[in-house]
């Protein structure tokens, strides 16, 4: 099963307000203040719907890739659709329960047993919840800016340097799981951009829209890929738990257990 290329949300500021030698004291600024509160709801979510889209541009052409879930935690059940219009992943839905997926495609519905502390069960709870992109927080606290509208705060980082640089690649590692080949790769490219934005609602300070984008050039050819991961999330804590329909239960075939 393919995995969707997500990326993430998240961002967290921390200057110390004022130059006063009686630290503890200080107040924290309007960007720490909401980015604490943010980084606090993130790790509460226990349930939503998302919609993820990415974007990825070369040799200027452009691939999407979407994906829309139902996901409940504790224990972590989720419904998704995955939609790849260059072709690379066909439409298909599936289920995640426990440590089984289903999943439909050609008309039929199977299902896979993966193994215990799965890397794909990792990936797809870290996409639901954005939890990559709440790490990115610690990185880039001290360069967010803040932005107050009527209803949402905005977190946002733009940059092309070394911070920049190594926040994308901390991003790219986590969503591959740190793999040695992912690493390989990292070493023949050179980030050049990179841009992240975290929307939150005014209210409970949970997670409204993520977006990231990165620009990266490969060292020996120069040839340049830009990739853009948009998450728009919506009953956030709202969504009841559901089970995975027992008519998929029964009918589903079991396949050999997959070493992901």
């Amino acid at each position: 099963m393919k995995k969707v290329i997500i990326a993430v949300v998240g961002i967290m500021g921390m200057m110390l307000a004022g130059c006063s030698s009686n630290k503890s004291t200080a107040k924290p600024s309007s960007t720490i203040s909401v980015v604490n509160h943010a980084q606090k709801a993130a790790h509460q979510v226990k349930s939503g719907n998302i919609v993820l889209v990415t974007k990825n541009t070369q040799n200027k052409k452009t691939s999407t890739g979407k994906m829309t879930a139902k996901f409940h935690l504790n224990p972590m059940i989720v419904q998704a659709k995955l939609n790849n219009a260059a072709g690379l992943v066909k439409n298909y839905d599936y289920f995640i329960d426990g440590r089984t997926v289903y999943i439909h495609a050609d008309n039929n519905w199977s299902k896979q047993l993966l193994p215990k502390k799965s890397p794909l069960i990792k990936s797809v709870r870290r996409q639901v919840t954005g939890s990559a992109a709440v790490k990115a927080m610690d990185y880039l606290k001290k360069h967010l800016k803040l932005q107050k509208n009527k209803t949402t705060d905005v977190l946002s980082y733009n940059g092309q340097g070394k911070l920049g640089s190594m926040v994308a690649k901390k991003i790219i590692l986590a969503e591959a799981n740190h793999s040695e080949s992912t690493k390989n790769v990292l070493k023949k490219v050179k980030i050049t951009k990179f841009s992240y934005k975290y929307t939150l609602d005014k209210k409970t300070y949970l997670p409204v829209q993520t977006y990231i984008y990165m620009q990266y050039q490969d060292k020996s050819s120069k040839k340049s890929v830009t990739e853009a991961v948009t998450g728009n999330y919506t009953n956030v804590n709202k969504v009841k738990k559901f089970k995975v329909p027992a008519y998929i239960k029964r009918n589903a075939p079991s396949t050999n257990q997959v070493n992901e």
